[in-house]
């Protein structure tokens, strides 16, 4: 085995939108020395894990139950394989891959891609389960933050790991800007297929149906718009899963918005549909450092968007139209713009910075450079 080759196991319990996209952006630029093993947890989206994995030239493997068989799948590949470092991507794939590594001492990277969340330090046990939580990030190598957001996060939910903790490190997101080309032939003719007249001013909500993401805001604020111009057609294609669908569905229906409303399912390359609606709206409470707006914004897109942590940190200096999060008003007065004024032209011209801007090829450097560090090896 050649010196110079390295061996990272990634440990992804939930490879779901932007963690796999992540993956996908960020792994294809890893060089041919870097071998990556990928054991994921089986979901919807394993078709397009299994695209993902094939492009970034990972041994991709499923583990098609969760739980303990997740766990117990960890153990035997790290008894049966090598490697010189471990890649968790969020804070549950992190548990699982700490305890696996309890006897193995291999350094141990958590990438972190969300908050953290309330049930995993909440409820009946809520003290325990945030002190055994500290106690695992503890004991892990390095806090890779994809912004500087949420790193902080992570430090102000545990104080001590600030500086008796983990080796910190951020690298903010990117995406590949070549992929930000609009198809000739989209997977999906959004007005033509759902039936939606070219005199409707299109939002396009793309997404986890979550709490954390604001979809609820944004039902909000099209029921005041109708109320307010009852004459000026809108609507909102919602495209993704979520927990919460039928919880948001159902408030929709309370207040009679289902002509204004389109779902439509999961889809495996949505940025191709970015410049199909007239307008991109995330209205999120919190996140990590999303890929979204960079997609957005290089495709040239309208954009609107809450100033949550981790998403203040890509929008800065960008012609985003920006709101205070939580706030229903001033997302009401942001849509509202784009309903009087055409900002297509002023997006369309900040494409080009964008795409130098968020490309994934200094993040991916860096993190490369980063592993093959002495440091991080041990």
């Amino acid at each position: 085995m050649p010196m110079s080759e390295r061996c990272i196991l990634v440990v992804a319990r939930w490879p779901l939108g932007g963690i796999r996209t992540y993956m996908r952006y960020m792994f294809s630029h890893f060089p041919p020395n870097y071998r990556l093993t990928l054991l994921a947890a089986s979901t919807q989206e394993d078709a397009a894990l299994i695209r993902d994995a094939e492009k970034y030239n990972a041994q991709l493997k499923i583990v098609r139950s969760s739980g303990i068989s997740y766990l117990i799948a960890i153990l035997k590949e790290l008894h049966t394989n090598r490697y010189d470092v471990i890649l968790s991507q969020g804070f549950v794939s992190a548990v699982a891959a700490s305890l696996a590594n309890l006897f193995n001492g291999i350094p141990h990277i958590l990438t972190i891609h969300g908050i953290v969340e309330p049930k995993y330090v909440g409820g009946r046990f809520g003290a325990l389960k945030r002190w055994l939580l500290g106690r695992v990030l503890g004991g892990i190598t390095v806090l890779y933050g994809v912004s500087n957001d949420i790193l902080e996060h992570v430090y102000h939910e545990f104080p001590q790991l600030r500086h008796n903790g983990p080796q910190p490190l951020v690298i903010l997101n990117g995406i590949d800007p070549s992929e930000c080309d609009a198809p000739s032939e989209p997977p999906l003719a959004v007005r033509r297929q759902l039936g939606i007249d070219a005199s409707v001013f299109l939002f396009g909500y793309f997404g986890r149906f979550m709490p954390e993401k604001g979809f609820d805001l944004l039902i909000e604020a099209v029921d005041q718009i109708r109320s307010a111009t009852p004459d000026r057609p809108i609507a909102v294609v919602a495209v993704g899963s979520g927990d919460y669908l039928r919880e948001y569905q159902a408030l929709i229906h309370k207040k009679r918005l289902e002509s204004y409303f389109y779902f439509v399912p999961f889809q495996p390359a949505v940025h191709q549909l970015y410049p199909q609606v007239d307008a991109v709206v995330i209205p999120s409470r919190c996140e990590a450092c999303p890929l979204l707006p960079m997609e957005v914004l290089c495709m040239g897109t309208p954009l609107i968007t809450s100033d949550c942590i981790g998403l203040r940190e890509v929008i800065a200096g960008t012609p985003a139209l920006v709101f205070r999060s939580e706030d229903l008003a001033p997302l009401v007065e942001r849509m509202q713009d784009c309903l009087m004024d055409d900002k297509k032209t002023t997006f369309a011209t900040y494409a080009g910075e964008a795409r130098k801007r968020f490309d994934v090829a200094g993040s991916a450097e860096k993190l490369v450079q980063f592993i093959g560090n002495t440091a991080v090896r041990g």
